[in-house]
């Protein structure tokens, strides 16, 4: 199942190129009835959105049941935004951090988070901290046989636990990873200043969301992996990538219980007592049906 964003909304000028350079309130309007009409999922205010025009695209989502999203906490926290994503991530507008000097996070941010109910990606898997740690613990990762439907570069770094592989030759490590500041930077561990973030706003009733930014999927592993690590329980972390998810974006999904979409993952172990086991798939029911995972790698072209 695929959920979709469309474009990142940025203003005037864009840095990616899966982003739309809103040139006026009209074209703005514009995008923002094409959003509707395409039925996108989530919308994203970028990072050079001013900030009455964003309280113009969150008003209109919301009213077309679409949740927004920034790299900013304020002032698009007063505005209604939903959601934001990154610790170490801010606008290009020079202002609203989350994290300070040694990406310690004081109280003024946990409160904005706290009082507007924004959700929040931390996106720790950006580091490959995570991925690494999982597979220094379990070498067998490296020739998953699920690798194979990966692109070559791509299966490289997965397999290299975030360690190099980069597209286009860069194989060193630099890279390959960011630290938690979120500047270019060696495979460093993020701190427990990043780890004691998470776990204050986890216990103040902030949700916690699992994403990674990467195209590498074993990524989310990794991320769930360093959420237990700051202190979450296993179920608590596997929340972050299923009901969590799920309510945020309003999706009748993220739980087994009747009347809701048969999608399941069968695993060997149980991850309520080891993560690891989360991606040690056995089987896949996707929409009921159920598939070996030697299946879908044949349907896939994958060995």
């Amino acid at each position: 199942r695929i959920y979709s964003t469309g474009y990142l909304m940025e203003w005037n000028r864009v840095y990616y190129n899966m982003s739309v350079a809103v040139s006026s309130p009209a074209h703005l309007d514009m995008e923002m009835q094409r959003a509707k009409v395409l039925g996108h999922d989530l919308l994203k205010s970028y990072v050079r959105m001013p900030d009455l025009m964003q309280k113009r695209m969150i008003e209109f989502a919301h009213a077309a049941g679409i949740p927004v999203s920034s790299h900013e906490i304020f002032p698009s926290s007063y505005s209604g935004i939903d959601m934001t994503e990154h610790f170490g991530a801010t606008s290009r507008r020079g202002f609203s951090p989350k994290q300070a000097t040694l990406q310690a996070t004081y109280s003024d941010v946990i409160e904005l988070f706290v009082k507007a109910g924004m959700s929040v990606t931390p996106t720790f898997a950006l580091s490959g901290a995570g991925l690494r740690s999982a597979v220094d613990r379990d070498s067998l990762l490296r020739t998953d046989a699920r690798f194979a439907l990966y692109p070559e570069w791509l299966a490289a770094q997965a397999t290299a636990g975030g360690r190099g592989g980069g597209r286009g030759g860069r194989g060193d490590a630099a890279s390959a990873v960011v630290t938690a500041s979120g500047t270019p930077g060696g495979p460093l561990a993020y701190p427990s200043a990043t780890n004691a973030t998470l776990m204050t706003l986890f216990r103040a009733g902030t949700t916690i969301l699992a994403g990674t930014d990467t195209p590498n999927a074993a990524n989310l592993h990794g991320e769930l992996r360093t959420f237990v690590t700051a202190g979450m329980t296993p179920f608590q972390a596997l929340q972050t990538a299923t009901v969590n998810a799920a309510r945020v974006l309003g999706l009748d999904a993220g739980s087994i219980e009747v009347g809701k979409l048969a999608d399941m993952v069968i695993v060997s172990g149980n991850p309520l007592a080891d993560i690891s086991a989360a991606y040690r798939v056995s089987q896949v029911i996707a929409n009921g049906r159920v598939y070996t995972v030697a299946e879908l790698l044949g349907r896939s072209g994958g060995k």
